[in-house]
């Protein structure tokens, strides 16, 4: 160890956890990466039919690759009608958000929060915020027709050998894997086909998994005859508490509200909600930031819209968000009002 490294170390503060605060750790985390799996599923719905596109985020615009990238996603989106997905940044994400946006279709992109902002593009017209590098990586390479690499680094190979294993492995259906850019991808192949292919490590057959070419109009073929994946149903994030599979119905003005001890039945099945005057129940959610509040807030509103039950939210201390449910038709509190909980409460498990 380097004396410098030495220096870091010892100005970190290590902390020892006891038992149930690993336990604690361990539960909060786990309920972050279910809840980005399942808002990114979520998000990707929008968008059945698309093309997802990686590459290096320090090619600049002047670049022929960023030019390729931008062209080729243009096409994509007038001739095929597809949406195309990026990782949001710059580069060649960039470049391809750049001629979706361009051709007037749709541009997604799955960003990163980093501990210095990331620059995120300024071509999308549709945008989801990770925390975590992989869940991200899990739903940029979900249920795509076709994931279209151009040269880039680290990042870039990483992607391209985990959704090539994906395939190899048969955990993915088989899916077009094109290579853009053959001065560079050639080194790549040629290592695999000699190194990888002589050791045994590989079969041909596994070089045959992806395409290498720089024929936009060749691209634009394979895609298009590329089966339209389903990848994995929403439905299976099924919600833990039952009520929580009802859905909301119209109250009409001459229903009679709950009564106290409906009231209290139904407040035993969701998640430490007070009920305030048998008139209405209430619950503040502490978020780790103004901007984890902002989002939670729009993903409540998401809900409401669908259920067409709607709460009051309050925003204070800027990431407090406090919910109140009521059944203003009826002046006081309906079974809809303890649905809507319940799904709200969904969302923070």
């Amino acid at each position: 160890m380097s004396e410098k490294q030495k220096i870091v170390r010892d100005k970190i503060e290590f902390k020892t956890l006891t038992k149930k605060e690993m336990h604690a750790a361990a539960h909060e985390r786990i309920s972050l990466i279910a809840r980005e799996f399942k808002e990114g599923f979520t998000f990707l719905e929008d968008f059945p039919r698309s093309v997802t596109f990686f590459g290096g985020v320090n090619i600049k615009d002047e670049d022929p690759f960023y030019k390729k990238a931008e062209s080729l996603a243009f096409r994509i989106v007038k001739e095929l009608d597809y949406a195309v997905v990026t990782g949001g940044g710059p580069g060649i994400m960039e470049g391809a958000n750049k001629g979706a946006f361009e051709a007037g279709g749709k541009s997604a992109g799955l960003t990163i929060q980093l501990p210095r902002e990331q620059v995120v593009n300024p071509y999308l017209t549709h945008h989801i915020d990770f925390y975590y590098f992989f869940s991200r990586k899990v739903c940029l390479s979900f249920a795509a027709e076709a994931y279209l690499f151009f040269p880039g680094g680290l990042g870039t190979l990483d992607e391209f050998f985990e959704i090539l294993t994906l395939v190899q492995t048969k955990k993915i259906e088989q899916v077009p894997i094109i290579l853009v850019g053959r001065e560079f991808w050639d080194g790549v192949y040629n290592m695999m086909s000699t190194e990888l292919l002589k050791r045994g490590t590989i079969e041909d057959f596994d070089l045959t998994l992806f395409t290498i070419t720089d024929n936009h109009d060749e691209i634009i073929d394979i895609i298009k005859k590329a089966p339209v994946r389903n990848g994995i149903p929403i439905e299976h994030f099924e919600p833990i508490n039952p009520i929580a599979r009802k859905e909301c119905t119209p109250c009409e003005g001459n229903t009679p509200p709950l009564t106290h001890e409906q009231n209290e039945i139904l407040l035993e099945e969701i998640n430490q909600w007070v009920l305030v005057e048998d008139t209405h129940i209430e619950k503040t959610i502490h978020l780790e930031s103004f901007r984890e509040a902002m989002r939670f807030i729009n993903r409540v509103a998401h809900i409401a819209e669908t259920e067409n039950h709607h709460p009051d939210i309050h925003l204070f201390d800027f990431n407090k968000v406090k919910i109140v449910l009521t059944t203003h038709a009826i002046k006081g509190l309906s079974e809809n009002d303890f649905i809507l909980a319940a799904k709200i409460d969904e969302l923070l498990r």
